[in-house]
């Protein structure tokens, strides 16, 4: 049986299927490329990302710009059209520092969606299929070996050896971490943490 997850994010390709008499749940995660609403949240995060870390050369520049307005003693209209220039120009180290980040995490994500897994779940097995940029892996384990679910960031190299910051399911067993699905959006992974925990609990 396919369920569609209303909370799954615009433009998710996951597919779950549960068994009918609710024994176990399939999670299908095919190998794709990121579809426009994923294009759209990364630019809204670099934006952000690129906003934070602008601020130090951002206060760099303040300082050096009261500097100059007191030294050259700058004063009416002068100095409103310089307060615009120096608006614009924060407003462009802004939009820089985010593109450099934009294509950074737009490398990451198109990397990740090339990821195919599969992750069947019962409540005495959990099995999972990878294969893709960041690996290939196939994982089979009791379902009461798993301590803990949980979303979060983590550096991944994929298989250019090139480490990657990237949001995965962070799956805990016996101390052991192991990571699945990278550069996945963190709602999606909430998604997918919740159908499982009901089996793995």
């Amino acid at each position: 049986m396919f369920l569609n997850y209303d909370a799954l994010p615009e433009g998710s390709d996951i597919r779950v299927e549960l068994d009918p008499a609710g024994a176990g749940v399939r999670i299908t995660v095919p190998a794709g490329e990121p579809p426009r609403a994923a294009l759209k949240q990364t630019a809204y995060d670099a934006l952000g990302v690129g906003a934070v870390q602008s601020w130090a050369l951002l206060l760099l520049a303040l300082v050096v710009f009261m500097i100059g307005i007191r030294a050259n003693r700058i004063s009416g209209a002068a100095l409103t059209w310089a307060w615009a220039f120096f608006a614009v120009f924060c407003a462009a180290i802004v939009l820089l520092v985010s593109w450099v980040r934009y294509g950074v995490m737009l490398d990451a994500i198109r990397l990740g969606r090339r990821q195919m897994t599969v992750i069947a779940a019962t409540r005495e097995q959990l099995l999972i299929e990878t294969t893709g940029p960041f690996g290939a892996s196939s994982v089979n384990l009791p379902a009461n070996a798993v301590i803990k679910l949980h979303a979060q960031r983590h550096a991944l190299r994929d298989q250019r050896a090139i480490l990657r910051r990237v949001h995965v399911l962070l799956i805990t067993v016996d101390n052991q971490a192991l990571h699945f699905l990278p550069a996945r959006d963190p709602r999606e992974l909430r998604i997918v943490i919740a159908i499982l925990r009901p089996f793995l609990s």
